[in-house]
C-alpha cells in the first residue's frame, strides 16, 4: 500500500534492507520491542495518526473528502469565505445565521436559502461517511482485532490519544469490553448522567455524556475529536456502542436530524485547529491532559506534519522528563521520512536533555498483516 500523503502507514512491504542499513549508521533505528524494553516499567502512552486506521482501511473515512463531495457551488464559496474546512464551524455559523436572518428577513426569502444550504450539508456529512467509513464493527476480523488488542496492551498503564475521526479505535476497544479477562483497559470519559438515579428505569436516559469533573480516570483521547462524539452546542454525548448494529450512516442522520453534529476538527493550520479547541470543553480537557504524562511516549502512524505542530510543541514544552518513540515506515530516504527526522532535530537542539528515539513501524505487526492462516 502506498504512503498517504507523506502519512507513515504499516503495510506488508518491506523497506530497501540495503538502505536502511546503510541510514541506521547516521540515524539510529530501534525495533518497536527493543523500544518497549528501553521503557522499561515506565508509563507507556501511545499516540496514533491516521496510519494506524489507512493500514486496515485504506480508503478509511477523511473529512477532506466533505469539501469534494459537496455540489452546492454557494456552499463552497461559503467555506472559501469563512476560510474554513471546518464542518462544525461552518454548521454552527449557518445554524447561528438563520435564528438571526429570521428578525430581519420579512419575505424569508434568505432564511430559506440558509436552511436549504445547512439541509445540503447534512446530507453531504451522511454521503461522506456511508461511502468512505465501514458501516459496521463485524468489517474487522477477529485475528484483526486480536492483533491489535497485543499492541494496544503494551500501553494498557498509561493514556492513549489519536488524532483520528474514525471509529476503528473504539471498535477495538468495545470488542472486548464484555471479556473481563480479554479487556483493554481503557476509559473515554463517558458517563451516563447523574440525573439517572433519581428517575425510574424504563425512562432513564441511556446516552453516554462527557462533563467537566466527572471525567477522572479518563485514559483514551481524540485530539481533535472523532466522528461518534456529538455536540448540540453545550452537550456533549456518544454513540453508544449497544447501538452499533445499526448502520453508521443511520445513527449519524438520526443525530444529525436533531441538530447533534460530530465534534470533529478537520484540516486547517495549527492555528486554526488550537482556537477551534480552547473554545470545546472535550477538546480544551483533553489537550491539556497533555501536559501531564510521564514515562514514554510512543507515536504509531503519524508523519508528524506541521499542521499539528500545537501538539507537539505543547508537549515539547511541558514535559521535560517525557521519552518519545516515533515510528518511521520504509526507506529512510524518502522524503516523508526526512521531514520527521529533521523535524526532530531540531526538538533535539530546542530541548537539550529530552530524549527522542526512532523506531522502525513495521517492526510491529499492529493488524495480523503476517498472519498466514
Amino acid at each position: 500500500m502506498p504512503v498517504n500523503s507523506g502519512v507513515i502507514c504499516l503495510h506488508n512491504g518491506k523497506p530497501n534492507p540495503n538502505q536502511f542499513h546503510k541510514d541506521r549508521k547516521l540515524t539510529q533505528i530501534k525495533s518497536f520491542d527493543d523500544c518497549i524494553d528501553m521503557a522499561g516499567n515506565g508509563k507507556k502512552h501511545l499516540m496514533l495518526g491516521n496510519g494506524f486506521s489507512i493500514a486496515l482501511f485504506p480508503q478509511i473515512f477523511n473529512y477532506k473528502r466533505l469539501a469534494e463531495n459537496i455540489e452546492s457551488d454557494r456552499i463552497k464559496l461559503l467555506f472559501e469565505a469563512i476560510d474554513t474546512p471546518d464542518f462544525e464551524f461552518v454548521m454552527r455559523r449557518l445554524l447561528e445565521a438563520e435564528e438571526i436572518v429570521k428578525h430581519y428577513d420579512s419575505s424569508d426569502g434568505i432564511t430559506s436559502h440558509i436552511h436549504n444550504d445547512i439541509e445540503e450539508l447534512k446530507r453531504t456529512l451522511i454521503h461522506v461517511i456511508s461511502k468512505c467509513h465501514p458501516s459496521k464493527p463485524s468489517e474487522i476480523t477477529d485475528h484483526q482485532y486480536s492483533s491489535c488488542r497485543t499492541f494496544l496492551l503494551n500501553f494498557e498503564k498509561g493514556n492513549t490519544y489519536t488524532f483520528n475521526y474514525d471509529l476503528i479505535l473504539y471498535w477495538v476497544l468495545m470488542h472486548f469490553h464484555d471479556h473481563p479477562e480479554l479487556k483493554v483497559p481503557c476509559d473515554d470519559g463517558f458517563r451516563y448522567p447523574y440525573s439517572n438515579e433519581y428517575v425510574p428505569e424504563e425512562e432513564r436516559d441511556l446516552s453516554l455524556h462527557w462533563e467537566i469533573g466527572r471525567e477522572r480516570g479518563q485514559s483514551i483521547y481524540y485530539i481533535h475529536g472523532a466522528m461518534h462524539i456529538f455536540s448540540d452546542g453545550s452537550d456533549i454525548e456518544k454513540v453508544s456502542y449497544t447501538n452499533l448494529g445499526v448502520p453508521l450512516a443511520e445513527q449519524v442522520r438520526q443525530a444529525i436530524d436533531e441538530d447533534r453534529f460530530p465534534v470533529f476538527i478537520s484540516e486547517g493550520s495549527t492555528d486554526h485547529k488550537l482556537a477551534r479547541i480552547k473554545k470545546n470543553g472535550y477538546l480544551s480537557r483533553t489537550f491539556s491532559s497533555l501536559k501531564s504524562i510521564t514515562g514514554n511516549l510512543f507515536i504509531f502512524g503519524h508523519s508528524i506534519r506541521d499542521e499539528d505542530d500545537h501538539v507537539f510543541d505543547f508537549i515539547n514544552q511541558n514535559n521535560k522528563g517525557l521519552r518519545i518513540f516515533i515510528g518511521l515506515f520504509g526507506d529512510i530516504g524518502e522524503p516523508h521520512n526526512q521531514m520527521i527526522i529533521s523535524k526532530v532535530e531540531k526538538w533535539r537542539k530546542s530541548y537539550r536533555g529530552k530524549v527522542f528515539e526512532f523506531y522502525d513501524s513495521s517492526s510491529v505487526d499492529v493488524w495480523g498483516r503476517h498472519f498466514h492462516a
